[in-house]
């Protein structure tokens, strides 16, 4: 359960390479964990180079016409381009565009299930347009990939629990999700006279959520603000960007399988005017975001919460968290493995999407009798 925290804790993962250092490490990543859901990374091993790269080629494949980037609208595998104010969290339209992509691989059968249609081929742009984005993509998942298989192991240390419990939950075959996003300003019409935006719909960058992710690892593409993490007392603590670290915080697949014990804070984006303009009153362009969503198998079968040690879960007392994190298991595997839930959320949160390919399936989750419909998006 979030603690009142005022501010996110960093984290130097350098530290965890050394005996000495480890077990400061393990307890800065346990408590961090267990009481705020988010932190900072310093000192990882994903290259500045890289960096670099993927900021670079971001922007060049927004700046992109529109007629070029809507060649690439997301496709049947949930991959691909969504304009501005197309996907929808907490009722309200999100005051962004996108480009999610995975990794490269071949549409399921047609007797596979429907929800292993997650998993297919990326629309790529136009080589000569863009002549070193998709390597870029698939350098930039591996060394994400990279990062992601270790915390599986320090997460495990963190919690007292062997590595292989955590391991098991996850398919040979992963699947994560990269998502380049860029938030452009606020509409003049959200602005007050004094130049501060309204507390309105149309100034949502991302509403309020959950990532439904085990960790998402998040590299901010520039300084903008307007990334916020509530705490237990309701309120909404910023977490601007810090130079050379990630931001990585707890999905709801990582709470719901340690019971409650890990817990997946409730965050958003706010696109405000002040955000957007720097200390001298320059315009600092649209904000970039690239969150890698790390998440358990597609096809796990109904597994039990992670047998966490006494003096683990003992550290967290609420209720609530372990009610919200069973209600959530069920959620997952209400339709017997994660791939089911999963597909249900990208449903409900791409909805366009969804009544192209799956109207039947989008129907069906829609009833008000569907506790699917809940779920929160990533």
């Amino acid at each position: 359960m979030a603690v009142n925290f005022s501010e996110i804790p960093v984290i130097d993962y350098t530290l965890s390479k050394s005996p000495a250092t480890a077990p400061k490490f393990l307890g800065q990543l346990r408590d961090a964990l267990i009481q705020v859901g988010f932190f900072y990374l310093e000192n990882h091993p994903i290259s500045s180079t890289l960096q670099w790269d993927l900021k670079d080629q971001s922007r060049q494949f927004f700046d992109l016409s529109s007629e070029k980037k809507n060649q690439l609208g997301m496709n049947k595998h949930f991959v691909g381009y969504v304009g501005m104010a197309v996907s929808t969290t907490a009722n309200h339209k999100d005051h962004r565009e996108s480009l999610t992509l995975g990794y490269e691989c071949l549409p399921p059968g047609a007797d596979e299930p429907l929800y292993r249609n997650l998993r297919g081929p990326n629309p790529w742009p136009d080589h000569e347009a863009l002549p070193h984005f998709k390597q870029t993509i698939e350098q930039y998942m591996t060394a994400a990939k990279t990062l992601s298989e270790e915390f599986k192991v320090t997460v495990a240390q963190a919690l007292d629990i062997e590595p292989m419990e955590i391991m098991k939950l996850f398919d040979d075959t992963p699947f994560d999700r990269l998502m380049l996003a860029k938030y452009s300003p606020p509409p003049s019409s959200t602005i007050d006279h004094s130049g501060r935006c309204k507390d309105a719909p149309d100034t949502q960058g991302k509403g309020p959520h959950k990532d439904a992710s085990w960790l998402t690892f998040l590299l901010p593409g520039s300084p903008h603000g307007g990334l916020e993490a509530m705490n237990a007392a309701g309120d909404w603590i910023p977490v601007p960007p810090r130079p050379g670290a990630i931001i990585v915080n707890v999905g709801m697949q990582l709470e719901a399988m340690t019971d409650g014990v890990c817990c997946a804070a409730l965050h958003r984006v706010v696109t405000r005017l002040q955000d957007f303009v720097d200390d001298n009153g320059n315009d600092r362009g649209p904000r970039f975001s690239f969150p890698f969503f790390h998440n358990i198998g597609l096809d796990l079968r109904r597994e039990e919460p992670l047998s966490i040690p006494p003096h683990i879960s003992a550290l967290v007392t609420s209720d609530e968290a372990r009610r919200n994190a069973r209600l959530f298991v069920r959620r997952l595997f209400q339709r017997g493995c994660p791939g089911e839930g999963i597909f249900a959320t990208r449903l409900m949160v791409y909805q366009e999407v969804a009544k192209e390919w799956y109207p039947h399936r989008l129907a069906e989750i829609q009833q008000p009798t569907s506790s699917e419909s809940a779920s929160n998006p990533q």
